[in-house]
């Protein structure tokens, strides 16, 4: 008699290989390792020339197989941006990516070794936008400071479990740590995540917006030529969905989109 397979324990089994570490960091100038030098010119991580750009992908490569995985992914070279219909879809999906990994390793490059307690709430990490939802989104996330050694030395096995960095990371943000380690599109108000997202900036003027698809659940689509129209759409959106009219509560410079909603999020 041939016995059953068991779906269960294959499902298990394929989905513990296939299991992914995300990469959240500040990009540190234009000469990041692109996706065009590994599948043209190196092949492999481990060929890219010795730069600390280069270095900075490869740590994490090693980090992430030293926690008992075998997918990396890194935004740096991981997305082909020559073609615009993948950037797009990648900026629409990043939320559920870094909230279906296993792990996010989060890399501080301007946090000195040996880390103290205060330099992540002072790291620029902190003021970008495509950050928040690389903190918010994953269930387990790790912090290392510029020699890729774990911040305040804590090696637990998820830091949203740590009290100390969560707290450091909470008080910065004037949260709950509650908020920030089970946080879901749902749970807070509309409100609530406009201030949140107020003090973040990017360097590129789009990404105000499109780093909050996820956080919103928002159905805009990328258009990176769209300039300042992009807050505006995702704002008009937002009043829409929700009937959140607190939206237009706020005095500052208008939108040129739209009179009624505001430039910039700082407002919130």
């Amino acid at each position: 008699m041939t016995r059953g397979v068991d779906n269960e324990r294959v499902l298990r089994v394929v989905s513990s290989f296939f299991e992914y570490v995300m990469l959240s960091h500040v990009w540190q100038g234009l000469n990041e390792p692109a996706l065009q030098d590994l599948k043209v010119e190196f092949k492999s991580v481990w060929d890219l020339p010795d730069t600390p750009l280069n270095e900075k992908l490869r740590n994490f490569c090693q980090e992430t197989r030293r926690l008992g995985y075998r997918w990396a992914w890194s935004d740096t070279c991981c997305i082909d941006k020559s073609m615009d219909l993948i950037v797009n879809h990648s900026l629409t999906s990043m939320y559920k990516w870094y909230a279906d990994s296993a792990a996010t390793l989060v890399f501080l490059a301007d946090v000195a070794h040996p880390s103290k307690p205060g330099d992540l709430a002072h790291s620029v990490w902190m003021t970008r936008a495509w950050t928040l939802q690389e903190l918010l989104s994953p269930n387990v996330i790790f912090f290392y400071d510029s020699e890729w050694e774990p911040y305040l030395s804590d090696t637990d096995s998820n830091h949203k479990e740590s009290p100390e960095i969560m707290e450091e990371v909470a008080d910065a943000m004037k949260v709950s740590r509650g908020t920030i380690i089970t946080f879901s599109p749902d749970d807070l108000g509309v409100r609530e995540k406009l201030r949140l997202a107020s003090t973040r900036n990017a360097t590129v003027e789009e990404d105000i917006a499109y780093s909050l698809i996820g956080i919103f659940k928002s159905e805009i689509r990328p258009h990176y030529d769209e300039g300042a129209e992009a807050l505006g759409h995702l704002l008009e959106e937002i009043v829409d969905r929700s009937g959140e009219v607190t939206v237009l509560a706020w005095s500052g410079k208008s939108s040129p989109y739209n009179s009624c909603l505001p430039a910039s999020l700082s407002v919130y």
